[in-house]
């Protein structure tokens, strides 16, 4: 009776979780489909970087501009 019992907790567990990604999965979904961004906000702004765009193409470093910008100069780089 026990064993039986433990497998039938977990068949219940999880039918349940699987549910739970469902639902999960279909709020994604939804709130894709209304516009909703996912994801880490970017750490620079899009005059950031541009701003960083043209610093490089005149022969600035990266790590200077990332000085100046306070941010690591993989940001900088990563802006390419």
């Amino acid at each position: 009776m026990g064993r039986g019992f433990i497998d039938f907790l977990s068949a219940m567990a999880e039918n349940e979780r699987e549910w739970i990604v469902k639902r999960a999965n279909d709020g994604r979904r939804v709130a894709r489909a209304k516009g909703v961004k996912f994801g880490r906000k970017p750490k620079l702004t899009a005059h950031q970087q541009n701003e960083a765009r043209k610093r490089l193409q005149a022969g600035d470093s990266a790590r200077s501009i990332a000085k100046f910008l306070h941010v690591h100069h993989a940001t900088v780089l990563r802006v390419l």
